[in-house]
């Protein structure tokens, strides 16, 4: 499976190296070069320099040819163009994001995301349930 991942920082990397150790192969879209820089010390010449929203990085990058999209951009309208570009313009099959801002959901669910995860209620419901034993009374 062929796999595009925009953004190379924490999510993007992590993501890029389990798909890389579950034999897929994977191409990272990063314009930042300190993150450039540390994709490839720790995952090798997987990074393609460019921007997620441009329609020539996507070509450039190969995801006309990608199984999957998924976009970890910190920012919600890079997100979501990506996505949109990855499903209409080359015609992914499947899209992912992370959604930062909550009230985004619904917006990334109607333009059709095909899997959104919202990062704001992951850490919430994480703590919540980490946390849920210390509010209850000792009887």
């Amino acid at each position: 499976m062929y796999t595009v991942i925009l953004g190379g920082g924490r999510i993007g990397a992590k993501l890029s190296d389990w798909y890389l150790n579950a034999g897929n192969e994977v191409t990272v879209i990063e314009n930042d070069k300190t993150k450039i820089r540390s994709v490839e010390h720790l995952l090798g010449p997987i990074v393609f320099e460019g921007n997620g929203t441009s329609v020539d990085s996507l070509r450039k990058a190969g995801v006309g040819r990608a199984d999957l999209f998924i976009s970890t951009s910190g920012r919600d309208d890079e997100n979501i163009v990506a996505c949109q570009l990855a499903k209409h313009k080359f015609e992914v099959e499947k899209t992912v994001s992370i959604v930062n801002d909550p009230e985004y959901f619904k917006l990334f669910h109607t333009l059709g995301v095909d899997i959104i995860v919202n990062i704001t209620d992951i850490a919430v419901q994480t703590i919540e349930e980490e946390t849920a034993r210390l509010l209850v009374e000792k009887v």
